[in-house]
């Protein structure tokens, strides 16, 4: 493995990561939704769901980039490639 794929690997987690927090804040809105539609207030519940909707959207990326990331081949191969580093990090100290 080389290191540009570590860095794509870690450029990946990190579109994990912003995902993640998106589709989080679409539950939030969602609950927020929720909660003002039983206390009566139909408008602003409806404009709190119509902002979460597309927020789901990132569901699928979190998904496919989740499963692209933890192939087994590729979790050894970044292990194997920082266990060298480490070698000739100490080889040379």
């Amino acid at each position: 493995m080389k290191a540009s794929k570590l860095y794509f690997r870690d450029i990946l987690g990190l579109a994990l990561v912003i995902s993640a927090i998106l589709v989080t804040l679409a539950m939030i809105f969602d609950v927020l939704a929720v909660l003002n539609y039983f206390s009566h207030e139909e408008a602003l519940a409806s404009t709190y769901l119509h902002e979460s909707i597309p927020l789901f959207v990132f569901l699928i990326p979190f998904y496919f980039i989740g499963k692209f990331i933890n192939r087994p081949q590729w979790v050894s191969e970044v292990k194997a490639f920082r266990l060298e580093a480490a070698r000739k990090a100490s080889a040379s100290h």
